[in-house]
């Protein structure tokens, strides 16, 4: 009994770094990616430089939104399914982000986004959990 309390704390505790880790991120870049001048996304290898400015900056202010609903589904946690949905579209993100930078020849920027990806996949594993 106290073994299952302990692994719990432990999802929780992981839980919780995984998406402030997560939301700062995706809050950081979407703004970027939102406000900064293209020169800026350019030096930065922004995937979104290389999409028309309306779509890129679109995207950008979907990402902060994103970005502000997983911390709302961290703290209601009846929102956890909420919170899995989210992570699973940022990894997705993540993958045509990578598209892009594959075939644009910015390699550099892969490992990035598999890190990403990864620790995105675990908290939406963690918010499944945390509804189960």
């Amino acid at each position: 009994m106290a073994g299952n309390r302990i692994w719990r704390i432990m999802r929780l505790a992981a839980l919780i770094a995984l998406t402030l880790l997560i939301a700062l991120f995706h809050g950081f870049v979407g703004a970027n990616k939102a406000l900064a001048p293209r020169e800026v996304l350019a030096e930065h290898t922004a995937w979104t430089i290389h999409l028309p400015d309306v779509v890129g900056r679109a995207i950008g202010w979907i990402e902060i939104a994103m970005a502000a609903a997983l911390l709302v589904a961290l703290i209601r946690p009846g929102l956890a399914r909420l919170g899995m949905w989210i992570c699973i579209a940022f990894v997705m993100l993540e993958g045509i982000s990578s598209f892009v930078h594959y075939r644009h020849g910015e390699l550099s920027m892969l490992p990035q986004n598999a890190m990403s990806s990864l620790l995105t996949a675990l908290a939406a594993w963690l918010f499944a959990r945390r509804r189960a």
